[in-house]
């Protein structure tokens, strides 16, 4: 059972300020080559801005990047998972209500930072390269260990190589 805080990286965390314009937060997002920040007001975290947000509520749109304030166009009400969830609980609330990133919080609500779909992925790879990698040493072990058997007169070594 893999937990968010077990797979949550020990990364940046990225966030810009609601008042910032568009142009500011596209900006922001491109130098840290991320696909989406929190939105904070003083110190509360009042939304996520993501690419998404960018394609369909600014790009479709036509909204003037350099007049129009993050706050405006900016997922509101994002949906949090803490630290002790586990990640299928985390990819099951993604995927229930179509969203691709949430705000993880830790002990007394911080914010610990978000968490994406391609994070889960990731950690689901790891997870089955581990048992891949597993599964495949105990076959080639097994597969290629020497066999002897006695003859008459001498003992015989057999190497098994099975077919791939």
């Amino acid at each position: 059972m893999q937990l968010i805080g077990d797979i949550i990286k020990p990364r940046d965390i990225y966030w810009v300020s609601a008042d910032d314009t568009i142009r500011q937060t596209v900006h922001y997002i491109c130098e840290r080559k991320t696909g989406a920040v929190a939105v904070k007001e003083n110190e509360s975290v009042v939304g996520v801005f993501s690419e998404r947000d960018l394609m369909h509520r600014v790009v479709n749109a036509g909204v003037d990047m350099d007049a129009v304030l993050v706050r405006d166009v900016m997922s509101s009400e994002p949906i949090t998972v803490s630290l002790d969830d586990e990640i299928r609980f985390a990819k099951a609330i993604m995927f229930k209500c179509g969203v691709r990133h949430l705000l993880v919080v830790g002990k007394g609500d911080v914010f610990k930072g978000l968490i994406s779909m391609r994070d889960l992925i990731e950690a689901d790879m790891a997870e089955s390269s581990e048992l891949i990698e597993k599964l495949n040493d105990g076959y080639y072990e097994s597969a290629y260990r020497s066999r002897w058997r006695l003859s008459s007169n001498r003992v015989i070594v057999e190497h098994y190589q099975p077919q791939v």
